[in-house]
Parts: C-alpha cells; sequence; structure tokens
C-alpha cells in the first residue's frame, strides 16, 4: 500500500500540462460517470464531482486541485436546473442560461456549498501535502547525517585497525596474537556499520540479508579453501540496529571461534548458523560437529573450556565479549560441546519490533 501511495503522490512532480490535464481527465469522468447514472443519482448534482477534485488535488497539487473544482461546477450546472429528459443533450445545453436564470435563490444553496466545501477540502490537502513534503525533507536531512555518521564510523575503525596492525608488527608474539584478535574485532564491526548503511533506508535491518551477508564474509576470509559447509537458517526477521550490531558481533566471535578451532589439521565439517524468536527472545545459534572442547585447561584463548556440558572452568576473551553483550542487552549466553560445539546467545525481542 504504502509504495501505491508513493507512487500516487510523486505525479506532483510531473510537469504543469500533465498534471492540469490529469485533473481535467478525472472532472471529464466524473461528467460521464453522472450521465451513465443519470436515472440513479437523479437530484445529487454535485456529489459524484468530489472523488474527482479530491484525487485531482491529492495527485497532482493544489493547482490543478482548483482547476477540478471550478470545471466541476462548471460540469454541474446542467444537473443544478435540468431540463426535460425528452429533450436532446445539446438542446439542453443551448436552453441552460435560460434555466440557469430562471432557477430561485435557495437553487443555488447546493452549488455555493458544494464550491465552499471544494475548497475547504483543497486547503486541507494543500496542508497535507506540506507536511509530507516537510516530513519528507526531514528524513533526507536524517538519512545525509546517518550517511555521514556511518563514514565516519568506518573511517575511525578502519584507523584504529592500521594503528593495532602497526602495534602487532611491533609487538612480541603472545602480544601481537591479541592485537591481531583485537584488530580482527575492529574489522568486524567496520563490517557491521557497512551493512547496516547499506540498509539505513529501512526502519528495521532485515536479519536474513544482514547475518547472510555477515557469515559468507566470515567463510570467505577464515573458511576458503577448506572442506567446511555452511548452512545459514535466518527467520524473517526485522532487527533494530542495536540488536543487529549485537548479534552481528556475536555471530562473528562464534564462527571465528568455530572456524580456528572447530577443525584441526583440514578436518572436515559443517557450521550452522541459526537465528529465530524463541519465547520473547531471538535466539542466535552457531552449532559445529567439530571436535569440541577440551576437557583439561587448552591453548584456545578465545574459547571457554569445559569438563562437561554447561560446567565451564576458564573463559577467554571472546567468550567475555559475548557476555558482555549479553548483558548490555539484558539477554543470556550459553555453549555445551557435545559432538561439537553449540553456542547461543538470546536477546529480549524489542516490543517496537
Amino acid at each position: 500500500m504504502k509504495p501505491f501511495i508513493t507512487t500516487f503522490l510523486s505525479l506532483r512532480q510531473r510537469s504543469a500540462p500533465t498534471r492540469y490535464a490529469g485533473a481535467v481527465l478525472l472532472v471529464c469522468l466524473s461528467f460521464a460517470l453522472r450521465i451513465a447514472l443519470d436515472g440513479i443519482l437523479d437530484g445529487y448534482p454535485v456529489v459524484h464531482f468530489f472523488p474527482a477534485l479530491v484525487l485531482a488535488t491529492l495527485w497532482f497539487g493544489v493547482g490543478p486541485g482548483m482547476l477540478a473544482v471550478g470545471l466541476s461546477t462548471v460540469f454541474a450546472l446542467p444537473f443544478v436546473a435540468p431540463g426535460d429528459d425528452a429533450m436532446p443533450w445539446m438542446q439542453q445545453l443551448i436552453t441552460l442560461p435560460d434555466r440557469l436564470a430562471a432557477l430561485p435563490a435557495k437553487g443555488w444553496t447546493g452549488p455555493v456549498l458544494f464550491v465552499v466545501i471544494s475548497l475547504v477540502v483543497v486547503a486541507i490537502i494543500a496542508a497535507l501535502h506540506d507536511a509530507l513534503d516537510t516530513l519528507s525533507s526531514a528524513e533526507r536531512e536524517q538519512a545525509m547525517l546517518l550517511r555521514e555518521i556511518y563514514h565516519r564510523i568506518r573511517n575511525d575503525l578502519q584507523s584504529v585497525s592500521s594503528l593495532l596492525t602497526v602495534a602487532e608488527a611491533r609487538a612480541g608474539a603472545m602480544e601481537a596474537g591479541e592485537l591481531a584478535k583485537a584488530g580482527e574485532r575492529v574489522r568486524v564491526l567496520g563490517l557491521v556499520y557497512s551493512s547496516l548503511q547499506r540498509l539505513q533506508r529501512e526502519p528495521f535491518v532485515p536479519a536474513r540479508t544482514f547475518l547472510g551477508q555477515l557469515v559468507e564474509n566470515l567463510a570467505v576470509a577464515h573458511g576458503a579453501g577448506r572442506p567446511i559447509a555452511f548452512t545459514v537458517e535466518v527467520e524473517d526477521l526485522n532487527l533494530p540496529q542495536r540488536a543487529a550490531v549485537t548479534l552481528g558481533l556475536a555471530a562473528n566471535e562464534l564462527l571465528t571461534n568455530a572456524l580456528k578451532y572447530a577443525f584441526p589439521q583440514g578436518r572436515a565439517g559443517t557450521v550452522a548458523v541459526r537465528l529465530a524468536t524463541e519465547g520473547g527472545s531471538w535466539v542466535l545459534r552457531v552449532e559445529d560437529d567439530g571436535v569440541g572442547l577440551p576437557t583439561a585447561e587448552g591453548p584456545a584463548e578465545d574459547s571457554a573450556t569445559t569438563a562437561g556440558p554447561g560446567k565451564t572452568h576458564r573463559a577467554g576473551l571472546g567468550h567475555l565479549l559475548l557476555e558482555q553483550l549479553a548483558r548490555q542487552s539484558g539477554g543470556q549466553v550459553g555453549q555445551i560441546s557435545d559432538n561439537g560445539l553449540k553456542a547461543w546467545l538470546a536477546v529480549p525481542v524489542a516490543p517496537a519490533a
């Protein structure tokens, strides 16, 4: 419905001859309809012209609307002072001035009210047009500001990533590894904001498109040439941008860990990414059929080490980041090691979505 309305409102941007011709056509169609329904609309000389002048003003602007009011008033005169039904239409038009002159003052009440009400309707629609133009201008300004904000954020993130890369080259082995991980997270955050920038015209972010692009980029970055299959099942959701950022960062952490640690030494496997509404939460699940988590302290610093399903001994930086995302969003995070690693993040559904 919205594109339909928007399409017709955009007719106001057409050339003046086109708009005025459209108004004339609407009035002529109303006049033809009145003649065709003369037996049904007998005694209602002007009511059928209201749709024409309303649509003319709404679609083509105030000027064509005023023209529609004038033409409708003129075309209504033969029905205000009707002639003999047996008389041909041409003869009725010739004798119309005499019939109008003989019309009592009370007979002009209807046409006068029609003109007054029509002008009020045109004025109301003109005010509506002004409000829509103001809103459209505000939306364009907001979109421009958002583009500028996203552009600056992306540039700032690129600068931070470059600084981390320089620091990594100068640091020792252990520090370089941590700096590399931090730089990767910054790059993913930049990817998230780039995706949001492409989708910013919508009030919400389409989850299927957003997460699909993110998984595809991570698969190319970390899984290219490896025998790892990806499955993505995302419910057709519209996410607020805050939730999209949270889920995007969480998906990066979980996918990166799966690609780094689940399939060592070229092992084949599958990584499944799912997002669905469960109860009152959006639940992101990343599951793999890899080696799972070791039962003792292991070297993987970016993952949680467990001694059994749900029993966590040590949490790395990645898991701490997930816990922080869960706290900020009021959600929950968890994982179990069972024929691979199954991890999830639940984010409360925003009422507006």
